[in-house]
């Protein structure tokens, strides 16, 4: 491997046989992420990443070396509570990477020390199960033993990653010089990324029932944490001070009578489970203790869903005053607001199916830079036209 690193301009050669070139302008590059673990700090070096819009190139280099490209640090710090700073490992640690990594995991243990570790890690985790069924079977809901080890496995495989990010997201500060946004946390393994101020495609607030409760939500840009939860206020001033970005006010938002259609899918759900439930109150079914456990199981999960995408429904708006985009969204089980540059939205789209034509609706697609498409259902047309998206 060699290095060119210039003011202007990285250049990264790697391989012996079949050698790989890759040259990067400075003005291409949106984030620079240095990684320094436990071992690589004993071995003083550390771990660096240059990511594009289309990409990215590593390399490592040695504790006395420095990025031309990279200003010092000059900026004023601003601190995260410890309290944030879980928090934000909380909101940011998701079940099936989780579930993923936990697997790996014990693959990688029973490999290194013998099938005799993986042994005892899964009769722990089966013991688990069965005190679960015991508990659940003296409130008199039946659960399979195969279903509890599911639910504890996920729930100790969700564990471990929120214990592994919320020791990594300590000591979290952020700071802003010389056109570069600096995020530096971390305890045993250090994180430091540098994200050009010019090249943001966007920023992102990431909003779930619980944080809607707290008030409180993380900013992200570029897939990197820029502040763990906080209020609107301070998040507006982030964002005014640290990425020279004014927040727009929402001028066009999905009306009332679009709730059917923002629910149908979880309604649906629910109609079934419900349906069923009943059936098994009035036909003589096998297992029945199992099936109304689990069609229970199932309607209070759409009714979770339901109530919350209602909730999303009711916050979701887009804007776009003075050159600048704003939309709030729902995807998945989870309320997005993105601010972005005009300069960054590359088009727009406005969809209309059979029903929402009758209803005078659509639906609004943003495609910012990057790959990356914000989708808004069921807006009246006549407001957004009104907007000239």
């Amino acid at each position: 491997m060699r290095t060119e690193l210039t003011p202007e301009h990285i250049s990264v050669s790697k391989g012996l046989i079949f050698r790989r070139r890759c040259d990067i302008p400075l003005s291409a590059v949106t984030k620079v992420e240095q990684r320094r673990t436990l071992l690589l700090r004993i071995l003083r070096g550390s771990r660096v990443e240059i990511s594009t819009l289309s990409g990215g190139v590593w390399f490592y280099i040695g504790a006395g070396e420095r990025l031309p490209f990279l200003p010092g640090y000059d900026g004023v710090c601003i601190k995260a509570a410890p309290l944030q700073s879980i928090a934000g490992a909380f909101v940011d640690t998701r079940a099936l990477s989780g579930v993923i990594t936990f697997g790996l995991l014990l693959n990688r243990t029973g490999g290194v020390f013998g099938s005799e570790s993986f042994g005892r890690i899964m009769s722990l985790l089966l013991g688990a199960a069965d005190e679960m069924t015991r508990l659940m079977s003296a409130l008199h809901i039946a659960v399979p033993r195969v279903t509890a080890f599911a639910v504890v496995f996920a729930a100790a495989a969700w564990l471990l990653v929120f214990l592994r990010k919320a020791v990594g997201m300590l000591r979290f500060r952020v700071s802003c010089e010389s056109g570069y946004i600096t995020v530096r946390r971390g305890v045993f393994t250090l994180y430091e990324c540098r994200l050009v101020r010019n090249n943001l495609t966007g920023i992102v607030r990431c909003d779930t029932l619980t944080t809607l409760l707290l008030r409180s939500a993380p900013l992200y840009a570029h897939d990197v944490m820029i502040f763990p939860p906080t209020d609107r206020r301070t998040a507006h001033r982030i964002l005014a001070k640290l990425c020279g970005v004014i927040p727009p006010q929402p001028q066009v938002k999905p009306p009332f009578s679009a709730l059917f259609g923002h629910c149908a899918a979880p309604l649906g759900w629910l109609g079934v489970f419900a349906g069923a439930l009943l059936l098994t109150y009035i036909a003589d079914t096998f297992a029945a203790d199992l099936v109304q456990s689990v069609l229970w199981s199932g309607a209070a999960v759409s009714l979770w869903f339901t109530g919350a995408y209602a909730v999303y429904m009711r916050l979701s708006w887009i804007s776009c005053p003075g050159g600048v985009y704003g939309i709030a969204f729902r995807r998945g089980a989870r309320l997005y607001t993105v601010i972005a540059p005009g300069s960054r939205v590359k088009f727009t789209v406005t969809g209309r199916n059979i029903f929402q034509r009758f209803s005078g609706m659509c639906d609004i697609t943003l495609a910012v830079a990057g790959r990356k498409r914000c989708r808004l259902r069921n807006v009246p047309l006549g407001s957004v036209r009104r907007m000239k998206l």
